[in-house]
C-alpha cells in the first residue's frame, strides 16, 4: 500500500473513533449527574464533532469522496443495541479507551504527513482530554488499565 493510500485509510479510521468518542461523552454526559461533569462532557463531545469535520475537510482537499464513506451514515440500530448492552465501565470509561485508541492513530498519521498541524492540536488536546478522564475516573475509584 502506498504512504498516500495509507494516509488515507488512517485518517478514515480516525473519524470513526471520533465519531465513536463524541457518541459515548454524550452518553456520559447523559448518565452525569452534576451539571459542571455535564458541561465538560457535552464539551468534549462538541469537540470531537469539530475535530470530524476538520478531518473531512481534509480528506475533501486530498480529493477523497466523502459522501460515500460508511460514517457518514449513522447505523441508529447498532447504537440502540450498544447503548441496551450492559457493561462494566462507564461511558467516559469507554469515551477514554476511544481517545486512548485515537492518539494511537493520530501518531500513525502523524508518521506519514508529518506536517499535518492541526493533527497535532488535535492529538494535544485529545491527550490532555484523556489524562482529564483518568484522572477523575481514579478519583471515582475506577481502576485504569492502559
Amino acid at each position: 500500500m502506498s504512504a498516500y493510500s495509507e494516509y488515507i485509510s488512517v485518517l478514515k479510521k480516525i473519524l470513526i473513533m471520533l465519531k465513536n468518542s463524541k457518541l459515548e461523552y454524550l452518553k456520559a454526559s447523559d448518565e452525569s449527574n452534576l451539571t459542571r461533569d455535564k458541561r465538560y462532557l457535552n464539551l468534549q463531545s462538541t469537540y470531537r464533532n469539530r475535530y470530524f469535520q476538520d478531518v473531512i475537510k481534509l480528506l475533501r482537499s486530498l480529493n477523497v469522496e466523502v459522501e460515500n464513506l460508511v460514517i457518514h451514515r449513522l447505523n441508529f440500530e447498532q447504537m440502540v443495541i450498544s447503548s441496551i448492552k450492559k457493561t462494566n465501565h462507564t461511558h467516559l470509561h469507554k469515551s477514554v479507551e476511544y481517545d486512548q485508541k485515537l492518539l494511537t492513530l493520530y501518531d500513525e498519521a502523524l508518521t506519514l504527513e508529518p506536517g499535518a498541524l492541526f493533527l497535532k492540536n488535535q492529538k494535544e488536546k485529545i491527550s490532555e482530554s484523556v489524562n482529564e478522564g483518568i484522572y477523575f475516573l481514579e478519583n471515582a475509584g475506577f481502576i485504569f488499565e492502559s
